[in-house]
């Protein structure tokens, strides 16, 4: 398997569709997925799995349960516990940022009857 650079502003300007990830590498079990935030996601939690979020343009806040929310620019990440309820808002007017995931984790967690559920494609 060859060995390739992959520029993530590239790989933004690949797609428009806001909340709707898409994966652009694997390492081990985990996908490495890029997405676009525009407003607001649904609230959920993934249960068993830890969330990786780094922003790589614009401004997100997560509003996190039970605790204030955090908000994180370009070059800044945090990780979402697995089990912890939240969710993402875009604070500008569209966001660029990187996901890091076990493989076939849903998006929308605990909450897969809204219309935000997505497959997930590869760029």
């Amino acid at each position: 398997m060859p060995v390739e650079t992959v520029s993530l502003a590239d790989k933004h300007a690949q797609f428009h569709e806001a909340w709707s990830p898409k994966r652009v590498g694997k390492l081990d079990n985990y996908e490495i997925k890029l997405a676009k935030a525009v407003g607001n996601f649904a609230w959920h939690a993934h249960e068993d799995e830890d969330e990786f979020f780094m922003i790589t343009r614009g401004i997100l806040k997560i509003e996190i349960e039970g605790q204030d929310p955090i908000t994180l620019g370009p070059g800044e990440f945090c990780v979402i516990p697995k089990g912890v309820r939240h969710r993402p808002v875009a604070k500008t007017d569209e966001v660029h940022l990187m996901l890091i995931e076990k493989a076939g984790v849903v998006n929308t967690g605990d909450n897969p009857d809204t219309d935000l559920t997505q497959v997930i494609e590869d760029l």
